[in-house]
């Protein structure tokens, strides 16, 4: 039985553990945006303050080995603003292998849309060249590219530890290890 101080004690410690991340609601599995059409993004707030800088990435590649191609934007991710729109880049790949990461300096969670699609301007496409992830799993996935490389806005330096860097970003809090954070993972 729990005494009377250890049961607001037991409260306050679930409190801690009890988070309130961005979380991507859009784009959504199945969605299609053009190229030099606009690209939405939309998420829930951030409702404990941290994620008041937030940077949302443009990524490629499969569930571990994450590839950054561009920094999107960094907004304040408590706004009730929750979404974003932007011309959808030049890619080298159309296809749906494409997917937002969101991260904060201020917090150990990363959150992830779906992957989507990328067309051409005309609306072409092709199926993700994978259909399955490293592990099994029935997520396609491919990587795909900017098609002008020298347009791409480098991934935030506390994530790479250069502010210089365009590629994969180094996983500064063990939070692409599947085994661990198996949930944390871009899933579509």
């Amino acid at each position: 039985m729990f005494s009377r101080l250890a049961f607001p004690a037991l409260l306050a410690s679930m409190a801690i553990l009890v988070r309130a991340d961005p979380t991507p609601s859009e784009p959504g599995p199945g969605q299609v945006f053009n190229e030099g059409q606009s690209c939405h993004i939309a998420w829930t707030p951030d409702t404990t303050g941290q994620w008041k800088t937030m940077n949302i990435e443009l990524m490629t590649g499969n569930n571990w080995d994450m590839i950054h191609l561009t920094t999107v934007t960094t907004l304040d991710g408590t706004s009730s603003t929750a979404s974003y729109d932007f011309p959808c880049p030049d890619v080298t790949l159309n296809a749906p292998v494409y997917f937002y990461q969101f991260t904060s300096p201020t917090a150990v969670n990363r959150t992830w849309t779906t992957r989507f699609t990328i067309a051409s301007a005309s609306g072409q496409a092709v199926p993700a060249p994978n259909t399955t992830q490293p592990d099994g799993e029935s997520i396609g996935w491919g990587v795909g590219g900017l098609s002008d490389p020298s347009t791409a806005t480098p991934a935030p330096s506390y994530l790479t530890g250069s502010s210089s860097s365009v590629s994969t970003p180094a996983d500064a809090f063990g939070l692409c290890d599947p085994i661990r954070f198996p949930l944390l993972r871009p899933d579509s």
